[in-house]
C-alpha cells in the first residue's frame, strides 16, 4: 500500500520487493517476484516476473523479459578460493572464516538507455552500459558497453547487427523523442512505425 501511494501511476504486482532506494516513474510496471535494489525504472518501462535488478538506471520504455539479471555480482579470482566465507564476514552463509571484509563487493552503476529491449533469461554484468534502441537477445550474456540500436546475442553478448542504418539511428538519438511530454507523444504515435514518416512529422511540429 505504501508503495502504492510512494508511485500512484505505476503497477506493482504482488511479490515484487523494491528496496528504500529505488525510484518508479510514471507508468511503469514491474511484475511478481521482480527484485529492484538501488535502482531507477523509467517511465513506461516494465520489468517481467522474476527478474533482478541491482544498482542500475534504466531509461524510459524499456521492455525487460522474465528471469534477466541486470547487476551481476563479482567475486575475487585472485584468491586461492572465489568462496564468500573467506573474505566477506557480512555474507549470507551461517559461518565464515574471516572477521572483515576483504574484498568490497561495490557494484558500479549499471546504465540501461530509453527504449531497450531485453529478452528473457539475460543476464548483464554490473557497470555495463547498454545505449539507446539496443535490442539484448534471450538468454545473452552482457559482459561490455553496448552501443545505441545494436542487436547483442549469445554467451559472451556480441552484436549481430544495427537495428537502423548509421544516419537514422542516429537522427533517433539526437531526436530525443522519448524525453518528449505524454501529448508530443500521442502526436506522434501514428508515424512510429515508419521511421521516415517519423522525421517527416517531427520536422512539420518544430
Amino acid at each position: 500500500m505504501l508503495l502504492r501511494r510512494k508511485f500512484p501511476t505505476s503497477v506493482i504486482h504482488a511479490g515484487a520487493v523494491l528496496d528504500q532506494a529505488s525510484i518508479l516513474d510514471r507508468y511503469s510496471v514491474i511484475f511478481r517476484d521482480v527484485t529492484l535494489v538501488n535502482s531507477i525504472l523509467g517511465a513506461y518501462s516494465y520489468v517481467q516476473s522474476a527478474t533482478a535488478i541491482y544498482n542500475a538506471e534504466i531509461g524510459p520504455f524499456c521492455s525487460i523479459a522474465g528471469d534477466v539479471t541486470i547487476g551481476l555480482a563479482m567475486h575475487p579470482t585472485h584468491m586461492v578460493s572465489t568462496s564468500p566465507v573467506f573474505y566477506d564476514n557480512e555474507q549470507p552463509l551461517p559461518r565464515f572464516f574471516t572477521k572483515s571484509r576483504q574484498f568490497a563487493n561495490n557494484l558500479p552503476r549499471t546504465t540501461i538507455g530509453a527504449d531497450v529491449w531485453i529478452g528473457q533469461g539475460a543476464m548483464v554484468k554490473a557497470g555495463v552500459a547498454i545505449g539507446a534502441g539496443a535490442v539484448i537477445g534471450a538468454g545473452a550474456v552482457v559482459t561490455k558497453d553496448i552501443p545505441p540500436y545494436a542487436v547483442v546475442v549469445g554467451c559472451p553478448g556480441r552484436v549481430i547487427r544495427q537495428r537502423f542504418p548509421q544516419e537514422i539511428s542516429e537522427r533517433l538519438l539526437v531526436s530525443c523523442w522519448w524525453d518528449m511530454d505524454d501529448k508530443e507523444l500521442e502526436r506522434l504515435a501514428p508515424f512510429l512505425a515508419d521511421p521516415t514518416q517519423f522525421f517527416d512529422r517531427l520536422d512539420a511540429v518544430k
